[in-house]
């Protein structure tokens, strides 16, 4: 990357998060907004300054702490989201990162959501989750994400287990009922 100036760095920011195509990759930007927190001292001053959330900067600047092979999957563009390459940023083992990494360069981000909560949930490898997720897509079924908080997740986990069921199995059971009951009864039979 060329060296920074201020000016460079905005342009680099405005020009790459105001539309919908970016002319540069996920790392030029955060690159671009780590030096701006540089210059300007904090995120808070940074996204008041380029007229984006903290959050978002926040999220940028995760990307610089990826290993190197994610953060050239990323330069490549084979990972060209910002919400991939965060989720994968989030997977706190490096070489979870590279594994989940690999095996999600190039899918759509729905199928990256899908394959991080089968890792996490089911403890598989990205490949094995990655498959899991393509094969149940590949047979007319859909998968949802579900965000809890651990106390939330706990409590299911614990309800499902006096119950004798599996928690996803349940979920998916209660999701049923309560469209059925609040679509009056015109939710199809479910497969499963």
């Amino acid at each position: 990357m060329t060296m920074l100036t201020e000016e460079r760095a905005l342009g680099i920011v405005f020009g790459n998060t105001r539309t919908r195509t970016r002319a540069e990759n996920l790392l030029t930007v955060a690159e671009a907004l780590e030096y701006l927190v540089g210059l300007y001292g904090t995120q808070k001053a940074v996204a008041v300054k380029v007229g984006l959330s903290q959050e978002i900067v926040r999220e940028f600047r995760l990307l610089l702490k990826l290993p190197d092979e994610v953060q050239e999957l990323v330069r490549s563009r084979r990972i060209d989201q910002l919400e991939t390459a965060y989720r994968i940023a989030m997977v706190k083992d490096p070489a979870k990162q590279i594994d989940m990494a690999r095996e999600i360069a190039g899918l759509k981000t729905e199928d990256v959501r899908d394959v991080q909560h089968a890792i996490s949930r089911d403890g598989l490898s990205a490949k094995q989750s990655r498959k899991a997720v393509l094969n149940l897509k590949l047979k007319g079924l859909h998968v949802f994400a579900l965000d809890f908080d651990d106390e939330q997740y706990g409590a299911i986990i614990e309800l499902a287990r006096t119950k004798k069921l599996d928690p996803a199995e349940m979920l998916k059971s209660v999701v049923l009922r309560w469209t059925s009951r609040n679509t009056g009864g015109r939710l199809g039979k479910s497969r499963g």
